[in-house]
Protein backbone atom coordinates (compact mmCIF):
# COMPACT_ATOMS: atom_id res chain seq x y z
CA UNK A 1 0.00 0.00 0.00
CA UNK A 2 2.86 2.37 0.77
CA UNK A 3 4.35 1.83 -2.71
CA UNK A 4 1.07 2.84 -4.34
CA UNK A 5 0.99 5.95 -2.19
CA UNK A 6 4.55 6.81 -3.11
CA UNK A 7 3.76 6.32 -6.80
CA UNK A 8 0.66 8.52 -6.50
CA UNK A 9 2.56 11.28 -4.74
CA UNK A 10 5.41 11.14 -7.28
CA UNK A 11 2.99 11.12 -10.22
CA UNK A 12 1.11 14.03 -8.66
CA UNK A 13 4.32 16.01 -8.24
CA UNK A 14 5.55 15.43 -11.81
CA UNK A 15 2.12 15.96 -13.34
CA UNK A 16 1.75 19.22 -11.44
CA UNK A 17 5.08 20.40 -12.83
CA UNK A 18 4.05 19.49 -16.39
CA UNK A 19 0.61 21.02 -15.83
CA UNK A 20 2.15 24.29 -14.67
CA UNK A 21 4.38 24.39 -17.75
CA UNK A 22 1.41 23.68 -20.05
CA UNK A 23 -0.63 26.29 -18.17
CA UNK A 24 2.03 28.94 -18.77
CA UNK A 25 2.15 28.04 -22.47
CA UNK A 26 -1.67 28.11 -22.82
CA UNK A 27 -2.00 31.43 -20.99
CA UNK A 28 0.83 32.94 -23.04
CA UNK A 29 -0.76 31.78 -26.29
CA UNK A 30 -4.11 33.21 -25.17
CA UNK A 31 -2.76 36.62 -24.16
CA UNK A 32 -0.36 36.82 -27.09
CA UNK A 33 -3.12 36.01 -29.57
CA UNK A 34 -5.42 38.63 -28.08
CA UNK A 35 -2.71 41.28 -28.07
CA UNK A 36 -1.79 40.46 -31.65
CA UNK A 37 -5.44 40.69 -32.67
CA UNK A 38 -5.79 44.10 -31.03
CA UNK A 39 -2.53 45.30 -32.60
CA UNK A 40 -3.59 44.22 -36.08
CA UNK A 41 -7.10 45.65 -35.72
CA UNK A 42 -6.30 49.05 -34.23
CA UNK A 43 -2.71 49.79 -35.27
CA UNK A 44 -2.48 48.17 -38.67
CA UNK A 45 -6.20 48.59 -39.44
CA UNK A 46 -6.32 44.98 -40.69
CA UNK A 47 -8.13 42.39 -38.57
CA UNK A 48 -6.84 38.82 -38.42
CA UNK A 49 -9.47 36.11 -38.54
CA UNK A 50 -7.69 33.56 -36.38
CA UNK A 51 -6.85 35.57 -33.27
CA UNK A 52 -10.07 34.84 -31.37
CA UNK A 53 -9.99 31.13 -32.14
CA UNK A 54 -6.44 30.74 -30.88
CA UNK A 55 -7.31 32.80 -27.80
CA UNK A 56 -10.32 30.54 -27.14
CA UNK A 57 -8.11 27.47 -27.48
CA UNK A 58 -5.62 28.92 -24.99
CA UNK A 59 -8.40 30.08 -22.67
CA UNK A 60 -10.06 26.65 -22.60
CA UNK A 61 -6.83 24.88 -21.73
CA UNK A 62 -5.89 27.58 -19.19
CA UNK A 63 -9.18 27.22 -17.32
CA UNK A 64 -9.19 23.43 -17.16
CA UNK A 65 -5.51 23.08 -16.28
CA UNK A 66 -5.82 25.73 -13.55
CA UNK A 67 -8.88 23.95 -12.13
CA UNK A 68 -6.92 20.70 -11.96
CA UNK A 69 -4.00 22.43 -10.22
CA UNK A 70 -6.43 23.96 -7.73
CA UNK A 71 -7.54 20.42 -6.84
CA UNK A 72 -3.94 19.37 -6.24
CA UNK A 73 -3.26 22.41 -4.07
CA UNK A 74 -6.60 22.08 -2.23
CA UNK A 75 -7.37 25.65 -3.27
CA UNK A 76 -11.04 25.45 -4.21
CA UNK A 77 -13.71 27.37 -2.37
CA UNK A 78 -15.24 25.60 0.60
CA UNK A 79 -17.67 26.23 3.42
CA UNK A 80 -15.29 26.27 6.38
CA UNK A 81 -17.94 26.58 9.07
CA UNK A 82 -18.58 22.85 8.75
CA UNK A 83 -14.92 22.14 9.55
CA UNK A 84 -15.25 23.89 12.91
CA UNK A 85 -18.49 22.09 13.84
CA UNK A 86 -17.31 18.51 13.23
CA UNK A 87 -14.38 17.54 15.46
CA UNK A 88 -11.53 15.06 14.99
CA UNK A 89 -12.25 11.85 13.15
CA UNK A 90 -15.59 13.10 11.83
CA UNK A 91 -13.83 16.00 10.14
CA UNK A 92 -11.27 13.64 8.62
CA UNK A 93 -14.01 11.33 7.30
CA UNK A 94 -15.89 14.29 5.85
CA UNK A 95 -12.75 15.52 4.08
CA UNK A 96 -12.10 12.04 2.67
CA UNK A 97 -15.67 11.88 1.37
CA UNK A 98 -15.19 15.27 -0.26
CA UNK A 99 -12.03 13.99 -1.98
CA UNK A 100 -13.90 10.91 -3.18
CA UNK A 101 -16.61 13.19 -4.61
CA UNK A 102 -13.93 15.29 -6.34
CA UNK A 103 -12.40 12.11 -7.80
CA UNK A 104 -15.86 11.10 -9.03
CA UNK A 105 -16.18 14.48 -10.72
CA UNK A 106 -12.84 13.80 -12.41
CA UNK A 107 -14.17 10.46 -13.69
CA UNK A 108 -17.32 12.19 -14.96
CA UNK A 109 -15.20 14.81 -16.72
CA UNK A 110 -13.22 12.07 -18.45
CA UNK A 111 -16.38 10.23 -19.49
CA UNK A 112 -18.34 13.28 -20.66
CA UNK A 113 -15.27 14.82 -22.30
CA UNK A 114 -14.62 11.67 -24.33
CA UNK A 115 -18.29 11.57 -25.36
CA UNK A 116 -18.07 15.21 -26.44
CA UNK A 117 -14.91 14.53 -28.44
CA UNK A 118 -16.74 11.67 -30.17
CA UNK A 119 -19.50 14.10 -31.15
CA UNK A 120 -17.11 16.70 -32.53
CA UNK A 121 -14.28 14.53 -33.85
CA UNK A 122 -14.86 15.52 -37.48
CA UNK A 123 -15.54 19.20 -36.87
CA UNK A 124 -13.01 21.95 -37.50
CA UNK A 125 -12.82 25.54 -36.36
CA UNK A 126 -14.25 28.21 -38.65
CA UNK A 127 -11.20 30.39 -39.33
CA UNK A 128 -8.14 28.25 -38.63
CA UNK A 129 -9.67 24.92 -39.63
CA UNK A 130 -7.96 23.09 -36.76
CA UNK A 131 -9.77 19.99 -35.45
CA UNK A 132 -12.04 20.97 -32.56
CA UNK A 133 -10.93 17.97 -30.55
CA UNK A 134 -7.72 19.92 -29.86
CA UNK A 135 -9.79 22.30 -27.76
CA UNK A 136 -12.35 19.79 -26.52
CA UNK A 137 -9.72 17.40 -25.20
CA UNK A 138 -9.05 19.84 -22.36
CA UNK A 139 -12.06 18.42 -20.48
CA UNK A 140 -10.99 14.75 -20.26
CA UNK A 141 -7.34 15.71 -19.71
CA UNK A 142 -8.34 17.93 -16.78
CA UNK A 143 -10.61 15.16 -15.50
CA UNK A 144 -7.71 12.70 -15.52
CA UNK A 145 -5.49 15.19 -13.70
CA UNK A 146 -8.22 15.86 -11.14
CA UNK A 147 -8.63 12.12 -10.60
CA UNK A 148 -4.88 11.65 -10.00
CA UNK A 149 -4.62 14.69 -7.74
CA UNK A 150 -7.69 13.68 -5.72
CA UNK A 151 -6.37 10.12 -5.33
CA UNK A 152 -3.00 11.48 -4.18
CA UNK A 153 -4.74 13.73 -1.65
CA UNK A 154 -6.90 10.86 -0.39
CA UNK A 155 -3.85 8.64 0.03
CA UNK A 156 -1.76 11.41 1.56
CA UNK A 157 -4.41 12.24 4.13
CA UNK A 158 -4.99 8.56 4.91
CA UNK A 159 -1.26 8.00 5.43
CA UNK A 160 -1.07 11.11 7.64
CA UNK A 161 -4.04 9.89 9.71
CA UNK A 162 -2.44 6.44 10.07
CA UNK A 163 0.88 7.95 11.23
CA UNK A 164 -1.01 10.22 13.63
CA UNK A 165 -2.92 7.26 15.08
CA UNK A 166 0.26 5.20 15.64
CA UNK A 167 2.01 8.13 17.36
CA UNK A 168 -0.76 8.66 19.92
Amino acid sequence: MRIIGLLLQTASLWLSYLTKCALVVAATVMVGSLLLGVFYRYVLQDAVSWSEEIALLGFTWTIFLAAALAVREDAHVRVSIIDSIIPGLGDWILRQLIWVAIAAIGVFMIWSGMAFIDLTIRQVSAAMRYPLWYRNSALPVAGALILVYAAANIEGRAAFQARKATQS
